[in-house]
């Protein structure tokens, strides 16, 4: 109805300024012929005017005699018929729209809630916890709940907590990835602008960074954190799709447009005092990035290829409990999934801007990165029972 309300005012300028200029030439002509009934151009402009209304009280002049303006006046008679039938097309064609979109929202409810049958929890075999997927193939989706991909795209855009994603982008250039597009279902909670947050009234709170640019990694950090009962903080909205932004480096803390302050804020209020601890997961190894012989980075504050903890400007408080974490995971992790870890050997948590540092890493709280492979969260069918052993280790080393 407003689009038809906004054609409507534009139709109706048209009208004004087309009954102007055929005021000005039946003027002209008529002038000539009967100036006693056209004295003025004012007139013209009355007679054409008062002829859409029938000339109630006969306010205009006679009409013209003229064979130009006889011929004006067909002109002007045409137009009338115009004022209400063009109204009243836009009129009927805005309802046409207004119920069209109407049904098309009850056909967008019934895809969603067919979308949401798509990731409905399953058991892991490694594990057995039932837990949702971390994606469902768009053509999955297209053969079993029988939406066809226009639907899919719809009811994503039109969703709160979907979006798609290409799996190409998850894998190194090198491995020539074909295209794969998916749909992820995220969590989102009421009120909170960026994304989810989740207090758990725990010392440890897992932070999804990027989760809203990255496939995988939010879906793992999630179960990393429900499964551990630890508090959970993810960006996983954006304010401007054109110009994404991640959290994991902030340019500008105090900054709202982009919801970065009330991230920030919202971690430190979780994670303030050093007995707590914040670990950031974003991913590794993607389509811009080169293949690294680990697949786990734990960055915590040192330059690149400092694996040790004398760095003055750790993020973390207690590197005796941080060693002990750090040595138990990584041989968990390489005896029972085959993945190798690493400290700072590749990646640096350093910069000023990097968010560990933001909130306070190393004087305020305990914080360091734990960036993770593709390979493990986007493509491994193990990443439940790997997302479990993280969690199990985090509560054993630094838990309360």
């Amino acid at each position: 109805m407003v689009a038809a309300k906004r054609e409507m005012w534009v139709s109706l300028q048209v009208l004004l300024v087309l009954t102007l200029v055929l005021s000005v030439l039946l003027y002209v002509v008529e002038h000539a012929a009967q100036p006693e009934n056209y004295s003025s151009l004012w007139d013209s402009i009355l007679w054409s005017f008062m002829s859409y209304l029938g000339n109630p009280g006969k306010f205009a002049p006679a009409d013209p005699i003229t064979i130009t303006g006889r011929l004006l006046w067909i002109i002007i008679s045409m137009l009338k018929m115009s004022i209400f039938a063009i109204p009243a097309g836009l009129v009927a064609k805005g309802f046409q729209d207004a119920f069209a979109k109407e049904k098309r929202e009850k056909q967008l409810i019934l895809i969603r809630s067919r979308l949401e049958k798509a990731f409905r929890p399953r058991q892991c075999r490694y594990t057995k916890e039932r837990t949702e997927p971390r994606y469902v193939s768009v053509v999955d989706i297209e053969a079993k709940q029988h939406i066809d991909l226009k639907d899919i795209m719809d009811a994503v855009n039109d969703g709160a907590n979907y979006r798609l994603r290409n799996l190409a982008t998850t894998q190194n250039a090198s491995e020539h990835p074909q295209d794969r597009l998916v749909v992820e279902h995220f969590p989102v909670t009421e009120g909170v602008p960026y994304g989810c947050k989740i207090d758990r009234q725990s010392n440890i709170t897992i932070v999804g960074t990027s989760n809203v640019h990255e496939a995988g990694i939010g879906n793992f950090a999630y179960y990393v954190a429900e499964l551990g009962g630890f508090n959970y903080v993810s960006k996983e909205l954006e304010v401007d799709e054109d110009n994404p932004v991640s959290f994991y480096v902030v340019e500008n803390p105090d900054d709202e447009a982009s919801n970065c302050k009330r991230f920030i804020d919202d971690v430190k209020s979780l994670s303030r005092g050093k007995d707590k601890w914040v670990i950031f997961f974003i991913s590794a190894s993607g389509a811009e990035e080169p293949s690294y012989p680990t697949h786990f980075h734990l960055i915590y504050g040192a330059k690149k290829g400092d694996e040790g903890y004398t760095d003055p400007n750790l993020t973390i408080c207690d590197t005796q409990r941080f060693d002990a974490f750090y040595q138990q995971l990584t041989t968990q992790l390489q005896s029972e999934f085959g993945y190798e870890s690493d400290r700072h050997r590749y990646h640096t948590g350093a910069g000023k801007k990097n968010i560990a540092r933001r909130i306070g890493g190393g004087t305020d709280t305990n914080a360091f990165t734990l960036r993770t492979a593709f390979k493990v969260t986007a493509w491994d069918d193990r990443n439940i029972a790997i997302a479990k052993t993280i969690a199990e280790n985090i509560k054993s080393y630094l838990g309360i």
